[in-house]
């Protein structure tokens, strides 16, 4: 096995078992001729192909978005009106 199985690249990335198994379905992974994960290839790939404000949210990060389609705004509205 040239690179790593997808439990040791889900505890690599971060990222769900379910998840990888997406990611590679999707094409954002590089896997070797054995079917193994090119660590290194795929970090980059899945950086280029997934979008910053998705990787934020995902990890609970803070957008800096407070419109109207913030689900947060929702929740705060309403926490007010029905206390």
């Amino acid at each position: 096995m040239e690179g790593m199985n997808e439990r040791v690249y889900s505890a690599h990335s971060g990222l769900s078992r379910g998840a990888i198994q997406n990611a590679r379905n999707a094409g954002r992974l590089v896997v070797y001729s054995d079917g193994s994960i090119n660590a290194t290839a795929s970090d980059m790939r899945r950086a280029d192909m997934t979008d910053p404000d998705q990787q934020r949210r995902s990890k609970g990060g803070d957008t800096g978005f407070n419109g109207p389609a913030d689900s947060s705004s929702y929740l705060k509205a309403r926490t007010e009106r029905f206390g």
